[in-house]
């Protein structure tokens, strides 16, 4: 059964854990079966964590979110940042692009808080919401 999601798509270790016990597998079982394939190295969070981060950051999320959605899917902090480090070499920037896809019209005070608001929720910082902001608005001015 492991084998066969595997086959799909990669899985956090813990991940693919609870989608064995959630299926009937006794979670001692799910142990061992997921160690055998850790050893095999057929199912890896470093793996999994590069590839998530990635696809994430292709869809414009920031470290935040996608730091959240890896802890949540059980990998590590320690590897999370790790990966968060590799997977994007300016987040200001990627934030910039967020924005400038996403507003569309005027920038006045309403449309600013609404941006910003979507920002957060994509898991960039405050400052870095804060310089897209302060970019689409000189874009405005030119």
């Amino acid at each position: 059964m492991a084998l066969r999601y595997l086959g799909r798509r990669e899985y956090a270790v813990e991940e693919l854990r609870r989608k064995l016990v959630q299926r009937g597998v006794a979670p001692e079982t799910a142990d061992a079966v997921l160690s055998d394939l850790s050893e095999q190295n057929l199912v890896s969070d470093e793996r999994y964590a590069e590839a998530w981060a990635r696809q994430r950051v292709m869809k414009g999320y920031g470290p935040a979110r996608i730091r959240a959605e890896l802890r949540h899917k059980g990998v590590a902090n320690a590897l999370a940042e790790a990966t968060l480090e590799a997977a994007c070499d300016d987040w200001h920037a990627l934030a910039r692009e967020w924005a400038v896809g996403r507003h569309r019209g005027e920038l006045d005070e309403k449309a600013r808080a609404r941006l910003y608001r979507a920002g957060m929720n994509r898991g960039f910082s405050h400052d870095q919401v804060m310089r897209a902001i302060d970019h689409l608005r000189s874009l405005q001015m030119d």
